[in-house]
């Protein structure tokens, strides 16, 4: 109950701060909607190439508008923690956060709570809006594309946790959110079936860039799911292998970060950006 009443005080204090710019808000909406109808227009030329060999682009505008409604929470989860940090150095109140009777996890889930709440309002658009004027469908599990989602987005925030580590101490030039960010975008499957990436690069290397992307994993199993109608059994293995990633990234960020803490109390560096 503490843990939830402090990152509740966290959401709470930056959906104040969003509040205050009702205007982007608004934006954000109409800017959403204006990219899922270009991408209705383009799966509209790509209507009659061959793109049956591609399992999950049969429908182009599924694939893309899934890829995109990942790609924008996957992007939060290695990036949230980060521009927490930044935020509270450039507004002087990290030190005063940090020197608080709370331990590191809280500081964690709780600096980063309000993106994810944000990320999973701007996914749902995404969705949302391929459903109501594309008459895009979705079937499969609805629980267990979430648990996909769930699951890749611990795994990237791991990731987002070492770059948060690097910001606290460096305070710029920080290379997870550039190299992870690239990645996912360009590696993972979001824009074009991941088999391209296979043919023109040779497959071993294809496959090394894909798979080494916990964001690949998430994707085929999300899409597998709610495009596919895929069940467990059948994407079993994208799943332990993100659980996998889960296991060895998850408490090696956290050691990293508290030693990032560590240092930067020891040096006084806190309050610098």
């Amino acid at each position: 109950m503490l843990l939830l009443r402090r990152i509740r005080a966290f959401i709470v204090r930056d959906f104040q701060l969003a509040l205050s710019y009702r205007v982007e808000f608004f934006i954000r909406i109409i800017w959403i909607l204006g990219i899922v109808t270009t991408f209705y227009f383009i799966s509209r030329i790509f209507a009659g190439f061959p793109l049956a060999q591609y399992e999950q682009w049969q429908n182009p505008l599924t694939a893309w508008l899934t890829g995109m409604a990942m790609l924008n929470y996957f992007m939060v989860g290695f990036s949230a923690l980060a521009n927490a940090i930044r935020q509270e150095q450039m507004q002087g109140t990290l030190e005063s956060v940090l020197l608080t009777p709370i331990n590191v996890p809280t500081v964690i889930v709780s600096s980063s709570a309000w993106s994810y709440v944000d990320a999973t309002f701007n996914s749902f658009l995404y969705l949302f809006f391929g459903w109501l004027f594309f008459d895009v469908q979705y079937q499969g599990n609805l629980f267990l594309a979430l648990s996909f989602l769930i699951l890749t987005t611990l795994c990237l925030a791991s990731i987002g946790i070492l770059s948060a580590s690097f910001a606290m101490v460096f305070k710029r030039g920080d290379p997870f959110a550039i190299l992870l960010g690239a990645g996912t975008a360009l590696f993972s499957g979001v824009f074009y079936p991941k088999e391209m990436l296979q043919e023109s690069l040779g497959e071993t290397g294809g496959k090394i860039l894909s798979y080494a992307n916990p964001s690949t994993h998430g994707l085929d199993g999300i899409r597998g799911v709610l495009i596919q109608g895929k069940t467990f059994s059948e994407v079993e293995s994208s799943f332990f292998i993100l659980l996998g990633f889960l296991v060895i990234l998850l408490p090696f960020s956290l050691w990293i970060f508290g030693r990032a803490i560590k240092r930067a109390k020891r040096e006084g560096s806190l309050i610098q950006y």
